[in-house]
């Protein structure tokens, strides 16, 4: 049995014919639970699944950037279901501009979720407001979450396996999706994306041709363009900023040109940069639990604040008693 295509064709009868309702999360929850993830799922499995075939299913998310890669494993013109690989680190904390399930097949992740206070638009394509973390759960094979659309469900998801490997059934819609940053900023992901990845793109090649133009040429581009554009092109190319310069040179300009806004951006950025030297010590950490400490402070750089959402999400019992059990969990995993 073709796994992936039998919760597929099962789920598009259950759908019946017409437009997806707003039950689909339900009903992709429903279909996954029924089939058991099977045994042996793994990297060895998906190559298997990926390399044994003369033609994938349509890649209709060919370009979406998430995943490492994303392997689209069914589809048809309503929803497909795609297989994310993912290795060390953390994704954006994001909404979404569709609604759907995913599945944990393999690995295992802290997913956080959060809830949002939009206080203002000051620009298109940018919002302000609060973002307050609200639940914080291990995730491990076989646990399986409803995908609702926009600030309905955001969260971000922090993950140690090698690689995990997600179930995500998603329908075809294209809403607006945000990226939010811990101090409030919410940022489009999707508005004008293809431009900005490309040109986000081009600069890091001009980087690796001329790094000791770099500089100069990124500040020039950034005294054009929108506070949208500025937010986006430096999130696409933190691998190519350091600390000194972003809080130097392009903190200077995002302030003089956007004031507290280009601060707020820099912050946000600032943060990513930061997170993504803790993951990079992840990556270097043999031992699970030590592993699990050291992600969560990408996060929870404040012990207090990881305790509380802990004791948040988990009212019965002692916060340290579930880190603990985390602990034990994965190292059993591993």
């Amino acid at each position: 049995m073709d796994y992936f295509k039998a919760i597929g064709e099962k789920l598009s009868a259950r759908c019946g014919e017409g437009e997806l309702g707003a039950n689909f999360p339900d009903l992709a929850a429903e279909v996954m639970a029924e089939f058991p993830v099977p045994a042996g799922m793994g990297i060895d499995y998906m190559a298997d699944w990926a390399l044994g075939r003369e033609r994938l299913p349509e890649q209709v998310n060919f370009h979406s950037g998430f995943g490492e890669p994303a392997l689209v494993v069914y589809e048809e013109p309503r929803f497909y279901a795609e297989v994310l690989h993912w290795f060390h680190g953390r994704t954006s904390i994001h909404g979404h501009g569709f609604y759907g399930a995913f599945r944990v097949l393999a690995g295992y992740s802290i997913e956080a979720q959060f809830a949002y206070r939009r206080d203002e638009e000051p620009t298109p394509g940018i919002q302000l407001g609060e973002l307050d973390p609200t639940v914080l759960r291990l995730i491990v094979p076989g646990d399986i979450t409803r995908i609702l659309p926009r600030e309905a469900f955001i969260h971000t998801v922090m993950h140690m396996g090698n690689p995990s490997l997600t179930l995500v059934i998603r329908n075809k819609g294209g809403l607006v999706q945000l990226d939010y940053s811990m101090n409030g900023l919410g940022v489009n992901a999707y508005q004008d994306s293809q431009t900005h990845v490309r040109q986000a793109e081009v600069l890091s090649a001009y980087h690796a041709a001329n790094p000791e133009g770099f500089e100069t040429r990124l500040i020039e581009f950034l005294k054009t363009g929108s506070a949208h554009r500025m937010a986006r092109i430096l999130k696409e190319m933190m691998h190519e900023l350091d600390d000194g310069f972003l809080n130097g040179e392009i903190r200077e300009l995002a302030v003089e040109r956007f004031g507290p806004l280009g601060e707020v951006i820099i912050e946000s950025i600032t943060r990513s940069l930061r997170g993504g030297q803790i993951w990079d010590e992840v990556a270097g950490i043999e031992d699970p639990a030590l592993q699990l400490r050291t992600a969560l402070s990408d996060l929870f750089p404040e012990e207090k604040d990881l305790l509380t959402v802990v004791g948040r999400t988990f009212p019965d019992r002692e916060p340290q008693d579930v880190l603990d059990d985390w602990a034990d969990t994965v190292s059993k995993l591993s």
